[in-house]
């Protein structure tokens, strides 16, 4: 099915004429999530139209780019991925198809990543690779960087511009970083339950325990559920982080074993920097 969409879209695009570029608009550059437009407008300034394939509410595991949206990416220079999300690894080769004078720039190159545990029977497997870099301000910094080396080897012209701005980010990166660890410093508790594994970067960085609900991106069984409110009873767990875009059922059923506060995060937040420091808080204030 996405073969003949990918054929219907090329013959629009031959027919329609619309690899010509218009003269008077932005230079066109492209990502995949909304937190990457975030990093790339703080470096780049409003000097680009930045194009963005997931928007919100829509899963990065799942989402399949619209007509419109494949048309318009015949019109990018320059397309920075996250690296590892499910869509990136699904539409990245159908994408550079539709536009093969694009360069494209992977993100998490330099981060040092995470391979998701999966648990089944016999024990726990690794498996894939943990996508969510971005949530991380020490991977934020890496990112950053290589945001401004794609940027000043496409735009060599602007790059004292760039850097400029980089360095104003990364000043404000490394604030933000200290600030987090800081918080973190004086916990008596250190562990937290999440639906979906998203904060296993942030957990690595500030020496905290994610407990997931959700296994290999499947609902948890009764049995998993008893054992996490097992756990969380036995590590007074106080928190569970219920991101925006899943049920929040079984959240509720733990929640309401332990006594706990649900609170809904939003990793795909456009406003990033918000974001950080809104679970930052909720940490610190329950742990």
């Amino acid at each position: 099915m996405k073969n003949i969409f990918l054929l219907l879209i090329t013959f629009t695009l031959i027919s329609c004429g619309s690899n010509e570029k218009s003269e008077e608009s932005n230079p066109a550059l492209s990502v995949s999530i909304l937190p990457q437009k975030y990093f790339v407008e703080q470096i780049a300034g409003d000097m680009f139209t930045i194009n963005v394939m997931i928007p919100p509410g829509a899963s990065p595991a799942t989402y399949e780019p619209s007509s419109a949206q494949l048309i318009a990416l015949t019109e990018t220079d320059l397309y920075m991925k996250m690296g590892y999300t499910g869509f990136e690894i699904s539409w990245m080769e159908k994408l550079i198809s539709i536009n093969k004078t694009m360069k494209v720039v992977d993100l998490s190159e330099g981060v040092d990543l995470i391979m998701e545990k999966h648990q089944h029977h016999g024990g726990d497997h690794i498996g894939s690779v943990d996508p969510h870099i971005w949530l991380s301000p020490k991977n934020a910094k890496i990112i950053s960087e290589n945001i401004l080396l794609a940027l000043s080897d496409v735009y060599p012209e602007n790059e004292a511009v760039f850097n400029r701005n980089y360095q104003t980010l990364l000043t404000q990166l490394d604030s933000l970083d200290r600030f987090i660890e800081h918080e973190m410093s004086g916990l008596k508790k250190r562990s937290f339950i999440t639906y979906h594994p998203s904060l296993s970067y942030f957990s690595r960085d500030y020496n905290l325990n994610q407990y997931p609900m959700e296994l290999e991106g499947k609902t948890p069984s009764s049995a998993y559920l008893k054992e996490l409110v097992d756990l969380g009873k036995s590590e007074n767990i106080e928190i569970i982080f219920l991101q925006m875009q899943f049920d929040q059922h079984n959240a509720e059923v733990i929640a309401k074993e332990l006594g706990a506060e649900i609170v809904q995060i939003n990793p795909l937040d456009p406003e990033w920097y918000k974001q950080m420091l809104f679970i930052c808080s909720k940490i610190t204030e329950k742990l």
